[in-house]
């Protein structure tokens, strides 16, 4: 079976420099910032990963809302694999966009899927799609389906760093295309922000570190998560929004971790914080609806029915309640922008 060309051709080495340039000058920026106050050290990170994997082969099999792929090249990660189509699963015209149906697949057509990342251990392995591509051509790039982890603006339009290491140029001339389930109607460079998903259509890269690619045309889906954060030292921004980080609700850093007002975050989400003198019980929520609450100086939450331990107690100095920004961001589903510009 023969891979269809997955917009993976090598630029010369001339032409990838040429795009590389935009990233010497961060790194001169940077450079000229080592001057400067030297920043608390701590660990932050995004504590579950929701971004499907990557499979594709032949349809072999088309049962009731499933198939299974096939794949007998050298190397496949998964030589066989069942994939459940569910109600929310976009099945797309691999060229067009173009919204399908289950009843559009081909027996034996190849097709390009984003699972999981759930899987379960069988043999073969069973998990259910986001995203499916069918009706590829021969030799034809498959657009690559990725999840936005930042975007810096350029004089040319915007640079987004995408999962998969990769920083796509979106200029004016950018096609951009509203996703099935984008209530957006029409939509631009600016509602790309972190967590964002997007399918790109694109046959150069570079093949630098991270690479570079101009898509001629993006498809733009809504985001799997309820806003996204950003951490620069002890600054901390909820959807691009400087939070007011001084006096009592200055930041901190704790063994290894970044702890910021609980009210100051989820304020910024539009949740209502609420505490409980005598049992010291702090309760987040929206209206009536209650997201989690959690006892000060504990290491665990609850949300719904589930208990959720805590990277680090919480805390409360000087009538500020204080949370590890990591529990921050599992608790309200946020995504921790990743800046690699």
């Amino acid at each position: 079976m023969k891979k269809p060309k997955l917009l993976k051709t090598a630029l010369t080495a001339a032409l990838a420099a040429t795009l590389l340039l935009p990233c010497a000058a961060a790194g001169a920026e940077m450079s000229a910032k080592e001057g400067a106050a030297e920043q608390p050290a701590y660990t932050l990170m995004q504590r579950s990963e929701s971004f499907p994997i990557q499979v594709w082969g032949q349809a072999a099999e088309l049962g009731d809302n499933s198939l299974t792929l096939q794949n007998d090249n050298e190397g496949a990660a998964y030589a066989k694999i069942v994939v459940n189509v569910e109600e929310d699963t976009k099945i797309l015209d691999a060229v067009t966009g173009e919204e399908k149906s289950f009843a559009d697949i081909r027996k034996n057509e190849i097709l390009y899927a984003w699972v999981g990342p759930a899987m379960t251990k069988s043999l073969p392995p069973i998990a259910s799609a986001s995203i499916i591509l069918c009706n590829i051509p021969a030799d034809f790039g498959v657009p690559t389906y990725a999840e936005v982890q930042s975007v810096a603006e350029t004089e040319a339009g915007v640079d987004v760093y995408v999962s998969g290491d990769v920083v796509l140029h979106l200029t004016g001339e950018t096609q951009y295309l509203a996703g099935p389930g984008n209530t957006c109607g029409t939509v631009s460079a600016a509602d790309l922000y972190p967590g964002v998903r997007i399918l790109s259509w694109y046959d150069v890269v570079t093949m630098s570190l991270p690479a570079q690619a101009a898509p001629g045309k993006v498809m733009v889906f809504p985001s799997a998560y309820a806003g996204w954060v950003t951490a620069e030292g002890l600054s901390v921004s909820v959807n691009g929004e400087a939070l007011e980080l001084s006096g009592a609700s200055a930041a901190r850093v704790e063994n290894d971790r970044l702890l910021v007002p609980v009210r100051k975050v989820a304020e910024a989400l539009g949740y209502q914080v609420s505490w409980e003198p005598y049992t010291n019980r702090v309760t987040v929520s929206e209206g009536e609806g209650e997201l989690y609450h959690f006892t000060i100086g504990e290491e665990q939450a609850a949300k719904g029915d589930v208990t959720v331990g805590l990277v680090a107690p919480t805390q409360a100095v000087d009538g500020v309640t204080f949370m590890a920004l990591d529990d921050l961001i599992s608790l309200h589903v946020l995504k921790l922008e990743s800046n690699w510009f």
